[in-house]
């Protein structure tokens, strides 16, 4: 295994960019180029991605190498009834008067920040496993996400409201907002899980 000095940032950095859905479904994940590209040997590349297989983010196959997981509409329509009741969880915890979320800028793109407006929101509970599990399905979610604007031509007002929601104090209007959000993702799951192609 890797010396944690050098796995720990390989880690980190595949993770961010499946999080950030840079790699779409069934995308395969070659350990040597991505060795080069961030500067490793391919040892602690491979045992993230293993590490990462184990946390269900990669797959990977005998003979095959790694991969992005490819969800079908009924797994896509399980992980977001998933995401969903997470950020239930991480509403009802939020506990003490309801200060406004805050939320990270400078980012771009609709999969990022949809990841990070929900994990802002998941931070307010206080919960470092809920945080995680927030955190692992946005990075199953990511791909898809980054695709919605081909199924809803509202994805970016639907972001914004929410985020606009997220700063203030009240917390049905945000509530009800993040359940239509998932009500409509998981009526489209079939949909979007056709979208994101392979590189």
């Amino acid at each position: 295994m890797s010396p944690a000095h050098v796995l720990e940032p390989t880690y980190d950095a595949l993770r961010r960019r499946l999080v950030a859905g840079d790699w779409p479904p069934g995308y395969r994940l070659e350990a040597m180029r991505l060795a080069d590209e961030l500067g490793v040997s391919i040892t602690p590349v491979r045992d993230a991605l293993n590490r990462l297989t184990g946390e269900r983010l990669v797959e990977s196959e005998p003979g095959e190498g790694f991969r992005v997981p490819r969800l079908d509409g009924g797994d896509l329509r399980t992980t977001f009834a998933w995401h969903h009741r997470l950020m239930t969880i991480a509403m009802r915890w939020r506990t003490g008067k309801l200060l406004a979320i805050e939320i990270p800028q400078g980012h771009g793109g609709i999969g990022e920040r949809t990841a990070l407006l929900f994990g802002s929101i998941a931070a307010t509970a206080g919960n470092a496993e809920l945080n995680r599990a927030v955190s692992q399905a946005a990075a199953r979610l990511n791909p898809y996400r980054k695709e919605e604007a081909t199924v809803f031509t509202d994805v970016a007002d639907e972001l914004a409201e929410m985020e606009q929601l997220a700063r203030g104090p009240a917390r049905s209007p945000l509530v009800n907002a993040i359940g239509r959000y998932h009500d409509r993702r998981e009526l489209a799951a079939d949909r979007l899980a056709h979208l994101p192609k392979d590189e």
